[in-house]
């Protein structure tokens, strides 16, 4: 037996399955019956299905696509009794995809970095929509490049099926007039078979039989494009991403260094009106004219906005400023001002919220704020890490947020169930 050519089949055979049970029991799924234990199981029949097509094609998962299938397995787990049910689902997702070109090592990097949209990009859409058709070719015989199973044999296999169907049931006839206690089983079989896929279920999933045709060729697609490609469309892609991202950098440092200047001066004019207030949860006291509820609640979002301008301000001026010479570490130093400020903001944040957690007590959301605010802070301390050694840290941010997500998932599933 051709154990390629047999995973090939296998993966042919579990697309349309899956899709349509991700259709029903994941994406569309709102009862809340069972919702974990769907999820769990579309996820691993996910990671089956990535696992055929790539055995199919004689290629073999690379290490680091483990991390993120250990990732969608915890966050599936605790879905529901997670920090957020909405953000899980979408870390699902966006997980499914970007395991695709994980496992098969077409990362524009070579690894996870700082082109990680430009990956998702490349596996949710050209990958996908480029092998659109390539389940049809692995169901009519198209088995490797240049490779093809016999027509007339594939029809002749076909046709022995169609024959023998009624052959078979002639025999179940028969049998069944031979024996009553038989002949009940046998119509206790069909009626119930007739009660699960008769009409009335096709009736009610009429809806998801026909969209589960797309999603199988999209998923399908995906994952095979992606187990055929050599990386030789990635490499060529990422010069272009580089010498792209090379030409956007005509803002001058000096400009650079204004800009940023403004926003390090304004915090620190703020940080002069409001010190006193936004540093008293450090000393476990509050102001008088608040309470807990109020002084935690207020500003809190605020601050998170201002950490999300801050790493905005340090992306687009990473992207489209020169760093050459004195004006160059100029337009860093500010930079690193501005990252430290942000630091000084998450702290305060955090203060907030464990003195909101101290008087209330546990909720997902203040655990999912607390998330938020550590993964803004530790993008802030990437940021001043790469900028002081040289050395891009994007892949490490990223790969902490994922698994301090999964972490946040799993403590808060813990007091779930414990409380």
């Amino acid at each position: 037996m051709d154990f390629t050519k047999t995973t090939r089949n296998a993966g042919v055979l579990l697309a349309y399955p899956l899709a349509f049970a991700y259709l029903k029991y994941f994406a569309m799924d709102f009862s809340g019956d069972f919702t974990v234990l769907k999820r769990v199981l579309f996820v691993t029949g996910f990671i089956i299905l990535n696992m055929l097509v790539l055995r199919g094609r004689e290629r073999t998962p690379s290490k680091e696509s483990y991390f993120w299938y250990a990732v969608m397995f915890i966050v599936a787990l605790t879905s529901v009794t997670g920090i957020s049910e909405v953000v899980s689902v979408l870390g699902l997702h966006l997980c499914a995809i970007y395991t695709a070109v994980v496992s098969c090592s077409l990362l524009y990097e070579g690894r996870t970095g700082s082109f990680i949209m430009a990956d998702l990009f490349n596996a949710g859409v050209f990958k996908s929509f480029a092998g659109f058709s390539n389940l049809f070719k692995d169901f009519s015989g198209k088995r490797k490049d240049g490779e093809k199973t016999d027509p007339v044999g594939v029809a002749a296999s076909i046709s022995g099926v169609i024959v023998m169907i009624p052959i078979f049931i002639a025999a179940v006839a028969l049998l069944c007039g031979i024996n009553s206690s038989f002949d009940a089983s046998v119509s206790r079989f069909l009626n119930s078979l007739s009660d699960v896929f008769g009409i009335e279920f096709f009736a009610k999933n009429i809806g998801y039989v026909i969209l589960a045709v797309p999603v199988s060729l999209y998923m399908y697609g995906m994952l095979s494009s992606c187990a055929s490609s050599n990386g030789e469309e990635e490499k060529k892609a990422y010069g272009k991403l580089i010498s792209w991202r090379g030409a956007c950098r005509k803002v001058s440092e000096v400009m650079a260094s204004v800009v940023t200047g403004c926003f390090v001066v304004l915090y620190l004019i703020f940080f002069s009106f409001e010190g006193s207030y936004l540093f008293s949860a450090f000393a476990g006291r509050l102001p008088e004219e608040f309470t807990a509820a109020e002084y935690a609640r207020r500003g809190f979002f605020e601050l998170t906005g201002i950490m999300f301008i801050n790493m905005l301000v340090f992306v687009l001026v990473s992207y489209f400023t020169r760093r050459e010479g004195a004006a160059g570490k100029i337009s860093s130093g500010m930079t690193i001002a501005l990252m430290s400020e942000s630091v000084v903001f998450a702290a305060v944040s955090f203060s907030k919220l464990a003195l909101y957690y101290s008087r209330f007590g546990y909720t997902p959301k203040r655990l999912l704020a607390i998330w938020g605010t550590l993964i803004f802070a530790a993008g802030a301390v990437m940021v001043i890490i790469s900028l002081v050694r040289k050395k891009d840290m994007s892949r490490k941010w990223i790969l902490f947020t994922t698994a301090s997500f999964a972490l946040m998932n799993v403590i808060s599933s813990v007091i779930y169930f414990m409380v």
